[in-house]
């Protein structure tokens, strides 16, 4: 029985310290007041519990202080682990990135193969088939590589799943203005949902929006695709393009499907580039692979970011070389 009771004591106090601070600042007001007024008011006429609400008055400060102590630890400790944290995704305000980065996003299944059937005005086949899990939150850029610095020399699924966000944005860009589609894409900032503009003409008359996500080999679920939607909606736009260098989930595909929303990812795209005439295939290639194309570009400032490695067990991330003046952080996934 005692250890019964030391048991249930013990989960008391785990139970304080895992609710916010100001619940057990309250707590400690309540019992303060209570054993100090409330209960030698309730036992002044009666003679047994005089004498116990007289004792229990005397050591209020005693149990109340206990509660207050417990509600300032709670408290340094959330100030502390809010230093402390590590950042794994896009800061807030980031151009291009998601609101938040998880660290542990699970990667999906093979996608499926592409095949004939009904095309869009690209191209692009409607759909690739059945995919599996989507993840809601992935992580950035592969960690910096250690091997060979030669350029790619043709288009693979590998190198468009290598390009790092801002120019698989300027690659898809120049893919519509290749194909004889005049095109812009956003400046750097938040871009309210839209990386691209599909104009019908020279009158300045947006036609369409483009979405795109450098996400690796990474699914894309429904949520991405609906606020897309719900950008389309604002803009009065009723035709808009989803770009990915991964997969789509067979959610996110189903709510394209009945608005008006086309969905690309990394092998459909590869499949239309391919579709080119080889020098312009060629061309495309030459300016994704120019420079360094696999390191992050700062939403913030449009600099290439900086491996910074984690300490004392964080995960790295890429930080700007601007910092602390831009404090722009993107999260980096290990190569498998």
């Amino acid at each position: 029985m005692a250890r019964s009771r030391g048991r249930s004591k013990e989960s008391f106090i785990d139970t304080l310290f895992g609710l916010p601070w100001q619940a057990s600042i309250g707590l400690g007001v309540a019992v303060f007041i209570g054993l100090k007024w409330i209960l030698p008011a309730v036992g002044a006429g009666n003679m047994f519990l005089k004498p116990i609400s007289a004792a229990a008055s005397s050591v209020a400060w005693i149990f109340s202080g206990v509660f207050f102590l417990i509600g300032a630890l709670v408290y340094a400790k959330s100030v502390a682990g809010r230093k402390k944290a590590p950042v794994s995704g896009v800061s807030s305000g980031a151009a291009r990135g998601e609101p938040s980065w998880a660290k542990h996003a699970t990667r999906g299944g093979a996608g499926g193969a592409l095949g004939g059937g009904k095309r869009g005005p690209l191209g692009e086949p409607l759909d690739v088939g059945a995919e599996k899990q989507p993840i809601d939150a992935y992580e950035a850029w592969k960690e910096p590589s250690m091997g060979s610095s030669e350029k790619p020399t043709q288009w693979s699924i590998e190198l468009i799943r290598d390009i790092e966000w801002k120019r698989f944005e300027d690659v898809c860009q120049r893919f519509y203005e290749t194909k004889g589609i005049r095109s812009e894409t956003t400046p750097l900032g938040p871009d309210g949902g839209i990386d691209i503009r599909l104009f019908q003409d020279e009158s300045g008359q947006v036609t369409s929006i483009v979405q795109c996500k450098a996400w690796g080999e990474r699914f894309v679920g429904v949520k991405p695709v609906r606020e897309l939607l719900g950008v389309m909606t604002h803009e009065k736009i009723g035709k808009a393009f989803f770009m990915t260098s991964g997969r789509f989930s067979d959610d996110a595909k189903e709510v394209a499907k009945s608005n008006c929303i086309t969905l690309i990812d990394g092998e459909m795209f590869l499949m239309m580039i391919r579709r080119l005439p080889e020098p312009d295939q060629r061309s495309l290639l030459d300016f994704a692979v120019a420079g360094d194309y696999k390191t992050p570009t700062c939403p913030g400032c449009g600099t290439k970011m900086r491996a910074v490695e984690g300490k004392a067990g964080r995960p790295s991330f890429w930080g700007c070389h601007n910092y602390p003046s831009c404090r722009q952080m993107l999260g980096m996934r290990r190569v498998a």
